[in-house]
């Protein structure tokens, strides 16, 4: 309610953005690169806490923690987590904008 209408263009920036890192997170885990886990987990934890999203923004903290300190034991579990976390996020910010 206090950011208005540049809430709602937020949510569109977040919806339009946050799908690449959620895809540089797939191929990291595929790849097995922690190192490529951190960037992306990071812009996703804090865009969706600053959105409200706060179990996306958990996920992707749960990686990036994990990755920076090389203790992600299944990276691929803890990106599935986070994509399906991604889609609840996506389907209640999509409803924002109708």
């Amino acid at each position: 309610a206090v950011m208005g209408n540049e809430y709602l263009s937020l949510v569109r920036l977040f919806l339009e953005d946050a799908p690449k890192h959620v895809q540089a997170l797939e191929a990291a885990a595929t790849a097995a690169d922690m190192s490529k886990l951190v960037a992306p987990a990071h812009t996703l934890k804090s865009a969706a806490a600053n959105l409200g999203a706060m179990a996306l923004s958990a996920a992707a903290k749960r990686i990036e923690l994990g990755a920076r300190q090389g203790v992600l034991p299944r990276p691929a579990v803890a990106v599935a987590v986070l994509e399906s976390e991604f889609r609840r996020a996506s389907a209640a910010l999509n409803a924002l904008l109708k």
